[in-house]
This record gives C-alpha cells, structure tokens and sequence, in this order.
C-alpha cells in the first residue's frame, strides 16, 4: 500500500512525496488536513486509492469529494480515526461521481444558511452514483433561527447509500435525509442502519426525518429501500418518514416514543413490512397513514401509541380530481398481519380527514386480513368505509369493533402475553396460531421475527415458531456508528483513588437488581453526547411511589474511598419530559434509594448536585461501601456520577474527571511504561474493546503503538524522564519509526 503525505502549508504545486510500505495492490493512501488537499488529491485518485482526513477540528471546511471509482474499488475519503474528524463551522461535503465512500466523520455543532446541504450527493462531477455517506454523525448543526431552512443529507443520483450513520438534535426547517429525484429515472438508493433521535417539535410542515422524493414527482417510481433504522424521541413533525413517490419499501425499522407517523403522503404501491411502532408512553406517538394507490401494510406490529392521525393504521379520505400535493384517494390497500396491541384511538381508523381540505372520497378496494387487535381504547376500529372492501381472519379483542361489525372480524381473546423483550406474543393456546385465511401469496412469507410463516399462517405479526429469530426491535447499540458504539469505558478513573474522590461511568454498575421481579430493569444504552458514549437507561414504567411501591429496578455500585471526608453527590442525567426527570438516590452508602433527584426535561445532559454529604471515617477507608442509584420515572438516563469533597466543582472540572488520555491502555491517567506492557502483550489480537486498541480500528498493531508513543508522558503524573520504550520485534521498531519520521517531516506533525 502506498502512502501519500501532502506538504504544509498548502500550495497548488505540492509535491507528493511517497513512503511505500507494502504492495500498492491496495490502492494508495493520501494523508489530507484541508478541504483544498483533498481537492488535490483527487486529481491523482484513482479507485481502490483512499483519502486520510488528519484528526482534530476542520472549520469552514467546504469539501468537493468528485471522483471515479470502480465496482469493488471505490475511492475512500475516512477520518484517520473515525469519530476524531469534527467538522464545524460551515463545513460541508459534496459526494460527486461514481463509487464514492465517505467514512467515520463527525459533523457537529456548525450551522449552514438557508437551502444548503450538509452532506450533498452532487457536485463538479454532476450527479453522485453507487456512492456512499457511512459511519458517521451529524449532531446539533443548527442555525440560530429554527425558521432557516436547509437539508442534512441530501441524495442525488442513483444507487446511493446512506447507512450506519447518527443523526441527532436537528431543531431547524429542513429534512434531515432527502431523497430528491428525477422523475423519468428510478432512484434505486438504500438508507439503512442510521440512528435518527432526539428531534424537537418544529413549528408547522417542513420538519421531517425523511423524505423521499417531492409531489411533483410523486407519480413515478423511485424504488428506495429504507430499512433497519431507530428513530428515537423524533417529533418534528407528523410526517416522521414522509413517502412522495412509488414503488419504495420501508421494512424492519424500529420507531421509540416518536409523534409522528410513517406516512405515504403521494405516490403509489409502496410496501411498508416487519416495522416496529412503539408508543412507550409519549403524547403524538403514532403508526402508518395511508393515502394513494396499491400500497400494502404488513407484518407490522403496533404498541402503546397516542393514536395520532386517529389509529394505529390510519386510512385516509381523498380529494376528487386530486392535484399531486392534494389527497388521492386510496384504493386497493392491503392491511394484513398486523399486530396491534394496546392503542389510544382506534386500531384501523377508516376515514382520516373526511371532510377537510376537499377529502370527501372514501376508501374503495381496501383487504383487511389476519390482523390480531387487542386494545382497551373503545372502539376498536372506526370510520366510515368505501366501496368494495374485504374482512378475513381478523381477531380483535378488548373493546367493541365500533364500525368493523363483519363475519371477517372474531370476537375472541388472543390470548397475548409479554415476552421478555416487551411485545405481547401469542401463547400456546392462542386462537392466532394456525387462525389466518390464506390466499396472500410472497407478501407473508415470513413473520415480523424474520421467521417463516409455515401452513395457513397465524394472525397477527408473529408467527409462533421455534425458528431462529433474525429480526428485533432495534436499540442504539443495533444501528449507527461503529465507533460510537465502541467507545466506551473511557473514564480515567475507575475507583475513587482521586485526592477528591471519584468519578465513576453509570454503565460500569457491579450489579443490576429487580426488586419487584418484573423483569423491567436498568439497562446500557449508547447516547451520543454522554461522557463515555453510554448511559443507564430506566426501564418502561409507571413512576415509583416509594410507601405504595416497591422499588422497580436498582443499580449498585462497589467503591473503596482512601480518604475520609464528607462527600457531596454529583450526577450528570437528564429526562426527556415529565415522565423521565427524576431518579432516586440514597443519602448514604449501602441503603436503599429514596431521595428525589430532578433531572432536565428537554434531553440535555445536566449535572444534579445532592444537598446532603456522605459521610466516609476512619473505618470506612479501604473497604467496599455500596451505593445504590434507582429507577423513579421511566426513560431517565444516567450518564455518570461523582463523589468528591470539594462541594463547589464547576461543571468544566467534573467532566474534565472524565476526560480520556489516548494511550492510557491501562486506565490509570497516565501514559507511560505500563501502557506500552499492556499494547505489546495485545499485540495481534482482534476484536471489539481491546484496552491498547487506540486508533479503534478493531485489532492491535503498528497504529495503536504509534498513538501510545506519540502521548508518551501524558497525564497525572510527573513528567517523562525517559525515553518512550521500543517495540521487542526489530522489524516492527523499524516500521513504527519509518512511518513517524515520514509523517513528522512531510505532515509537520510532531509523534514525541
């Protein structure tokens, strides 16, 4: 492979100069600090090569990434440690050409003006193709106005992908990943695997998560598949996934207490299979609309929802004559096993918006069938229906069928019960297994699990099967950044050896306790912003009224204090609204929890001071002391916590506690000898949170000795007196040096 430095400062007439360390069968790697460099590089790229994006803060960065790859060769713009490259400002990135990746950047904090694009697939090469934007995040770039309107991610082209990747904090005008379309051309492109949360109400249209496509062009066809995403606390608008084309599938995503709807706004003959729509309590929470043409909603299973736009299904009226940004009227929608338990409004809503906005058109040729429906939200289906509709194998249970009165729905307990991972399933003796009418063909091979539906097929979303399941409910550390997933633990300090104290990460618990024995505990969640990139996250839940109630879940935590002292509580938490701001304490070591302890409502991060000292004396030095931290009210998150004497610490000095040192491989704040023992008895092995792993490429080697190197010295203690200790293989000594020499001269980067 052959690396590529450009000379600082930057000038047109750069010289390359070339360090060949192995084969260049691997394409060639250029070393880029500045938005003009990799302009520069890109005149030589060629497909397999890839462009290093050095790591610290790029500003006002406006990068034109056009270039040509090939099929298995694409050229690759990464950061040089993923997550490490913060682009702000006014930074931005144009993907133009064809076989693109951009891979492991960190946008966060910066601000565009109105109708720009923070990541754009177009640019001098025209529109982008087979290209890529992977692995990376984009948190809190807002301008001062949530009335200035501009794009996240915006797809041009054909066969793009934008997957794996955070988006989080979006409070402005604009749609975080749009699909923008041509509408003779499909589209064919993928947005899979992202991590979209915590985006505030906005104040009218215009604030969608994701949209594909425009009613302009809405008749035709665009064939983008969205699927496996989170959306989480996503409330910008109703529309959370706003559908404005054909023939696109939306499958296996999983929405967590978002108000708003996946709605199929315009076009035709889209399928929306295998979703998740859980309420978990928040107000606005809601499932499907539907409006237009042939579309099909299937295998998708509904719980705990605000019943916004009217039901968990909501099936809409149309408009006579419909313009394209008007209503059409829906015909031939196919409405079959779904699951729908436990609903505000009704299940199936059959009339949404009649008589508003011109709607006076019902809904003809509509198949409701195998849908199992067990809810206390009376009635359970409602509306008026349209010519032609059809009722099979349905089972609803709880409440009146309201307007379903049909030979098609049966009145009989579904026998649902809560598995361990919170959905209601069906039980051995469940009417639902063996219960659906068949004749529905490839659109119900398989069940919401991923597991084959065999024979007739059962009602509802789940087939009851011993199969292996291969689809879930997706949670934070399912989707998204790897390296914001991997970055954890990284406190320096893991006990309460500081001369103040300690300072300990939430998620580093000695053990997690369920005192009412209901299976709903504490759990680690990844949560961008925390200070080690995870938080303990509560349960679903009713709040704990301590007298009445017994505690529901408890985290302990085993400390060892070396000074006495009195010690004042500090805790970074925060709650999402009235239903997530408290959490209970205790007011000393080794009892039970139960001291209010507010947290913010607006999902921000905040430290909670305690007003009343822990007590640590003579006795108590040197031996475990228990701590317990308990749930109150549900989905509050704990990010860390600190026990110190000095009851006056500043925000800045507590999470400066927290702060990472690269090359601390044993985790004690300092760099020195005993890091480099535990990188070289690492040294080859492979795997996810490896201690010496410092460049978080998954694997100790060369780079992960180079970081300890370069930081040598660092931290607590004193200064280094002596030279950072060399590799025992002669061989791997020389590369090391080769390349630290390289990068020092041609980079003006210094590695000591």
């Amino acid at each position: 492979m052959r690396q590529i430095f450009l000379t600082k400062p930057f000038s047109p007439h750069a010289v390359l100069a070339v360090l060949v360390l192995a084969s260049a069968v691997n394409g060639a790697e250029y070393y880029v600090s500045s938005a003009d460099e990799i302009a520069l590089a890109m005149q030589s790229a060629q497909p397999g090569d890839s462009l290093i994006m050095s790591n610290g803060v790029w500003t006002n960065q406006q990068i034109s990434f056009a270039g040509f790859g090939e099929s298995g060769s694409p050229i690759t713009l990464r950061a040089e440690t993923p997550g490490q490259v913060h682009l702000n400002g006014n930074s931005s990135l144009n993907i133009s050409g064809d076989w693109l990746v951009a891979d492991g950047l960190r946008f966060e904090g910066g601000a565009l003006g109105p109708g720009d694009h923070i990541v754009e697939f177009r640019g001098s090469n025209g529109e982008a193709t087979n290209s890529r934007f992977t692995n990376s995040a984009i948190v809190n770039y807002n301008p001062a106005s949530t009335d200035t309107r501009y794009f996240w991610v915006s797809m041009y082209g054909q066969l793009n992908r934008v997957d794996s990747n955070y988006f989080s904090g979006q409070n402005h005008s604009g749609v975080t990943v749009t699909v923008w379309r041509n509408s003779s051309e499909a589209d064919f492109h993928r947005i899979d695997g992202n991590f979209f949360a915590d985006r505030p109400e906005g104040n009218g249209n215009g604030f969608e998560t994701i949209r594909v496509g425009t009613s302009d062009e809405s008749l035709s066809d665009s064939f983008t598949t969205v699927e496996n995403n989170l959306f989480e606390r996503v409330d910008g608008e109703i529309e959370i996934i706003s559908n404005k084309s054909g023939a696109n599938t939306f499958r296996y995503n999983t929405f967590r207490g978002s108000s708003g709807t996946l709605t199929l706004r315009h076009g035709n003959n889209n399928l929306v299979e295998g979703n998740f729509f859980l309420g978990e309590g928040r107000e606005g929470t809601g499932g499907v609309r539907v409006i237009g043409e042939g579309q099909t909603v299937v295998n998708n299973y509904f719980q705990g929802l605000d019943g916004r736009a009217g039901g968990a299904v909501s099936i809409s009226a149309g408009v006579p004559n419909s313009a394209v940004n008007e209503y059409y009227q829906v015909k031939d929608a196919v409405v079959a096993h779904n699951t729908i338990v436990d609903v505000s409004g009704a299940a199936i809503k059959f009339d949404e918006g009649l008589g508003s906005s011109g709607r006076t058109l019902l809904a003809e040729r509509v198949k409701i069938v195998n849908n199992a429906v067990w809810s206390t939200n009376d009635p359970l289906f409602s509306g008026a229906e349209g010519a032609d509709w059809s009722w099979s194998g349905n089972i609803a249970f709880g409440q009146s069928l309201g307007s379903a009165v049909h030979t098609g729905v049966s009145v009989i307990d579904p026998q649902l019960a809560p598995g361990p991972d919170g959905l209601y399933r069906p039980q051995a003796t469940s009417p639902l297994i063996d219960g659906g009418t068949p004749g529905l063909g490839s659109i119900a091979t398989h069940d919401m699990d991923g597991q084959p539906r065999v024979g007739v097929g059962d009602v509802g979303a789940d087939e009851y099967s011993n199969a292996v399941i291969v689809r879930k409910p997706l949670t934070a550390r399912d989707v998204g950044p790897d390296w914001l997933a991997g970055v954890t633990g990284s406190t320096s300090f893991s006990g309460c050896g500081l001369a103040l104290g300690c300072a300990i990460q939430a998620e580093s618990y000695s053990s997690i306790l369920d005192p009412d024995d209901n299976g709903a505990v504490w759990s680690v969640a990844v949560a961008y912003g925390a200070l080690g990139d995870e938080v303990l996250k509560a349960p679903n839940g009713d709040r704990v009224d301590l007298g009445a109630e017994q505690h529901d879940t408890i985290a302990t935590y085993d400390l060892e204090f070396e000074s006495e002292g009195l010690y004042r509580a500090y805790y970074r938490a925060r709650g999402f609204d009235s239903s997530s701001d408290s959490f209970h304490a205790p007011d000393g070591f080794g009892i039970a929890p139960d001291v209010n302890e507010s947290l913010s409502s607006n999902g921000v991060f905040r430290w909670e001071r305690s007003d009343t000292g822990f007590v640590v004396d003579a006795t108590m030095i040197g031996v475990p002391l228990e701590l317990r931290l308990a749930m109150r009210e549900q989905r509050a998150e704990l990010d860390a916590f600190v026990l110190s004497s000095d009851w006056e610490l500043s925000d800045g000095q507590l999470e400066a506690m927290f702060a990472s040192i690269d090359g601390d491989y044993n985790n004690d704040g300092t760099v020195d000898a005993a890091d480099y023992s535990v990188w070289r008895d690492s040294l080859g092995e492979v795997g996810g949170g490896l201690a010496a792993d410092g460049d978080r490429n998954g694997q100790i080697g060369v780079g992960d000795y180079s970081v300890w190197r370069r930081n040598f010295g660092l931290g607590a203690g004193p200064p280094a007196t002596s030279a950072a200790p060399e590799p025992c293989s002669a061989w791997l000594a020389a590369v090391v040096l080769l390349v630290s020499h390289q990068q020092s001269n041609l980079r003006n980067c210094p590695t000591d």
